[in-house]
């Protein structure tokens, strides 16, 4: 068994572990305000342990543990022990267990996502796993929607942060508006989804889209900034959060997006 079938057995050892806690799970608060559950620690520690010992020479960027970071390792994985911490505190399914994998120059190439409870398989739930170089699976098996599938749809449903309706007047887009509480999630919507096209976040952190980013552009969806520039993840592995909003989708569905917003004053 190679290094990384070991590691996608322990995300999903880890997801299993938290949709069996789930329904007894307690919500505890960080200082800023944030939901932080025992589980979360929990899986922190089970997936922070398997890669030390299966990459011992790679950083790890996790949610709820900060690290030293080491310039110059050749893998650096951004780790989200739950990412939807809150909607899975309360019971509901959107939420997974995220693990972002990049390469020297800190550009994502790889994510393992496992959502026990998502998706329309009562047994295996979403399993979404693009290792290095290698395609895009979807419970094992080679996953066939991409870009080209949704070229010619725009606006028909989009995935948004659930605070977004602060930031922008929405009231312009032309379809329809879904929210489910996890930033991996709503980015691999793109793929799981045939009527989501567009996916808008606010800004968030190197833990919460690195996986996902490096899954849909595998499958030739465009990940950047609202205004077009790209993202830069030298900076957000120093847990700093993204510098702007964050739109993915294929190049038509986002110049289409960009006309629909206007940011409130």
């Amino acid at each position: 068994m190679t290094q990384y079938s070991k590691l996608i057995e322990k995300v999903i050892e880890a997801g299993d572990m938290a949709a069996e806690n789930q329904k007894s799970v307690r919500r505890n608060f960080k200082p800023d305000g944030s939901v932080l559950t025992e589980t979360d620690l929990a899986i922190d520690q089970l997936l922070s342990d398997t890669l030390k010992e299966l990459f011992p020479d790679a950083n790890i960027v996790s949610e709820e543990n900060p690290r030293d970071l080491f310039p110059d390792r050749k893998l650096t994985f951004a780790l989200d022990p739950i990412d939807g911490t809150d909607a899975y505190s309360q019971g509901m399914p959107g939420w997974c267990v995220a693990l972002g994998i990049l390469n020297e120059q800190l550009i994502p190439v790889g994510g393992i996502i496992y959502a026990p409870r998502w998706g329309t398989d009562r047994e295996r739930g979403v399993l979404l796993t693009a290792l290095p170089d290698q395609e895009v699976r979807y419970n094992g098996s080679p996953l066939k929607m991409d870009a080209d599938a949704k070229r010619q749809k725009q606006c028909l449903q989009m995935m948004i942060s659930s605070k977004l309706h602060r930031t922008f007047d929405l009231s312009l887009y032309p379809g329809k508006l879904r929210s489910i509480g996890s930033s991996i999630l709503h980015l691999t919507a793109l793929l799981l989804h045939p009527g989501v096209t567009e996916v808008l976040l606010a800004p968030c952190f190197i833990w919460d889209i690195a996986a996902a980013h490096a899954i849909i552009e595998r499958k030739g969806f465009q990940v950047s900034y609202l205004n077009g520039k790209a993202i830069d993840y030298s900076v957000l592995i120093h847990r700093k959060k993204a510098a702007g909003h964050i739109v993915a989708g294929t190049n038509d569905s986002i110049s289409a997006l960009r006309s629909y917003f206007t940011e409130k004053q």
